[in-house]
């Protein structure tokens, strides 16, 4: 038997902790995918059918190596190319402080960048 993934380790017989079927659940709730998820998923060994975040996979070819609260950040950039850091926090239920520091992070990846200012300005993708 090869290595198997659970919710704990056991060495032993192989298995090793893993937050894959956590991740897709944060990914299907912040980030609108559509991962299914069922309780046999979570049984040791299982395999987990992979989806793909629609918008955010679709327009940037999913190369990107973000973190769960910078794609939700991207997601509504994506949506709404002019929308504000104060009304992205509300949107992805964050403080306006956290979608500051994930926009200059994105910005500091060559992800996005802010055209025209903060009052009148867009967020424009630099990686298609």
């Amino acid at each position: 038997m090869g290595a198997s993934w659970g919710n704990y380790n056991h060495l032993a017989q192989g298995i090793h902790a893993t937050t894959e079927y956590l991740e897709y659940f944060f990914e299907n709730l912040l980030l609108g995918a559509k991962h299914e998820l069922k309780n046999r998923y979570l049984a040791v060994d299982a395999d987990i059918p992979k989806c793909q975040i629609g918008t955010l996979n679709d327009t940037l070819d999913g190369t990107l190596d973000c973190t769960l609260e910078e794609a939700a950040v991207l997601n509504v950039i994506l949506a709404n190319p002019s929308v504000t850091q104060a009304e992205l926090a509300r949107q992805i239920g964050k403080s306006e402080r956290t979608v500051k520091r994930r926009t200059v992070s994105l910005q500091e990846k060559r992800i996005i960048k802010r055209e025209n200012g903060k009052r009148n300005g867009r967020w424009l993708l630099m990686r298609h």
